[in-house]
């Protein structure tokens, strides 16, 4: 009996260690920000862009969307400790559970990395696993892999902020995509020039002229939001039930 007692007691001692070391390597978070880059990867603009639109979804629907950035999971599952790390936090509103956190480890190495989005219960209907999965395949990977982090996590964010404020109907400032936030080529404009003077020659040559209809329907891009930001209201206490996607970068 006195044997199986001690027992539980280190095995209570030791599960109570590992919980206790495993806190102790999620950081705490900033006060007055959305955007916690502790491993400094982004730049000043991209995070005073990011945390200003979070600002202004935080204050019309009460979602919040993290970011957060650091160099190493401690060997922890990288959807587990995201899920924690809403929890812990209590990113998202209380009763709503609509919190977003997008993590990156940047301290393994090229093709090592975590990249993983955790969202709140509230957030699982249309930002499922399969969704988020895509998105980090066609929004974060692509950049990331060559090294535009700015340009990964901007991707990243603008996808999950249109689908959050589309879910609550707001219909305030959006973040521009990546498609959106590029100019056309200089060398593409000077390719479509040349290619309506040759068919304009063509044309005039056997007699036709040009045909109706003119060429034309290139959009330009446009920027990619003001910077700023409101107040900030504070973490709400927002949990997950463990939804998200992980990926390796």
């Amino acid at each position: 009996m006195k044997r199986s007692l001690v027992q539980i007691i280190i095995v209570c001692s030791v599960f109570l260690l590992f919980t206790n070391m495993a806190k102790a390597t999620m950081p705490s978070p900033m006060k007055n920000t959305y955007i916690h880059d502790f491993a400094n990867v982004l730049s000043a603009s991209i995070k005073e862009q990011l945390n200003h639109y979070s600002t202004q979804l935080d204050q019309g629907t009460g979602a919040e969307i993290m970011i957060v950035t650091i160099d190493s999971l401690d060997g922890q599952e990288p959807k587990m400790y995201a899920t924690k790390m809403i929890r812990s936090w209590g990113i998202g509103d209380e009763q709503k559970n609509n919190g977003v956190l997008i993590l990156a480890t940047f301290g393994q190495g090229e093709g090592s990395n975590d990249v993983v989005i955790a969202v709140g219960q509230g957030l699982e209907g249309p930002l499922p696993d399969g969704k988020l999965g895509r998105i980090l395949d066609e929004a974060f990977y692509p950049s990331a892999s060559t090294g535009d982090i700015d340009q990964a996590f901007q991707s990243t964010y603008a996808e999950i902020f249109r689908t959050v404020a589309e879910e609550y109907n707001w219909n305030g400032e959006l973040p521009a995509t990546a498609d959106e936030g590029e100019d056309m080529p200089t060398w593409l404009i000077i390719l479509i020039v040349l290619v309506v003077l040759i068919i304009y020659t063509f044309f005039s040559k056997g007699g036709g002229g040009p045909r109706a209809g003119g060429y034309g329907g290139y959009p330009g891009g446009f920027g990619g939001g003001r910077s700023g930001g409101g107040g900030f209201g504070g973490f709400g206490g927002g949990s997950s039930a463990g939804g998200g996607a992980s990926r390796k970068f």
